[in-house]
């Protein structure tokens, strides 16, 4: 056990200062940096449309591992990002154009045809790149951040105010008004920034993957040594009956 510790000590030590990294910029981004409004809600500020979410970050650095930790799961897992969150977005533009609020029936319809066509899309390839297992976990990330900033496109005003005026009115609001989403709606999210937020949230975890092998590679790589004294080819047939 102790050889097996010691042989996962460097990629742990890599992984975990990503990790405190990773963390304090994505969340610093996303509620004091790139926002509308520092200082909204409580000491939080107002999120832009576009934000990482550091949840599907780590969603994506786990998939790279999954898949093989190497070069080939590097371009399955982004391919299953981009295919994930396509149909994710389908879903989103379709379901409540055909059931809206409060009938789920739309989007049972479209969860149905959207996971269909990302089965048919693995299975008509000769190849593994578009696997539906990767694809599927970008597209379970992308449904269920819809659902936490409020199902907008389904829910009327899902997408939240976004300005700290009307932000304001809506959580003090009884009962919370429509679509503020979590947070008091800090973090609704007009549909389309939803797929947005979480490919480019996923594609950064995978990339954190690769970063963590590569890294952990170099602190596990042993130091060049020299030799103690400088190696001399003894010299044949030197002397009187050379």
């Amino acid at each position: 056990m102790a050889q097996r510790l010691k042989g996962v000590l460097p990629l742990t030590i890599v992984i975990g200062i990503l990790g405190f990294g990773w963390t304090e910029f994505v969340l610093n981004f996303t509620f004091h940096w790139f926002t509308v409004k520092d200082g909204v809600f409580g000491k939080f500020g107002l999120p832009e449309h576009f934000y990482l979410i550091l949840p599907a970050s780590f969603a994506g650095w786990g998939l790279y591992f999954l898949l093989g930790a190497d070069q080939r799961a590097l371009y399955k897992a982004l391919i299953g990002t981009v295919t994930g969150c396509l149909a994710a977005l389908v879903l989103m533009g379709m379901a409540p154009a055909t059931a809206s609020a409060p009938d789920f029936w739309g989007i049972a319809l479209w969860v149905m045809i959207t996971a269909m066509g990302l089965v048919v899309l693995s299975a008509v390839t000769a190849s593994d790149w578009f696997s539906a297992a990767p694809a599927f976990v970008c597209y379970a990330s992308v449904f269920f951040w819809w659902n936490a900033t409020g199902l907008d496109n389904f829910v009327a005003a899902g997408k939240g105010p976004h300005t700290v005026a009307a932000l304001t009115a809506a959580i003090t609001s009884k009962p919370l008004a429509a679509g503020t989403g979590a947070f008091g709606g800090l973090i609704s999210t007009p549909w389309p920034w939803v797929a947005i937020n979480v490919a480019v949230s996923i594609a950064c975890g995978v990339v954190l993957g690769l970063l963590s092998v590569k890294l952990a590679g170099l602190l596990a790589r042993p130091a060049p040594t020299s030799p103690a004294e400088p190696a001399i080819e003894p010299r044949i047939g030197v002397g009187a009956g050379a």
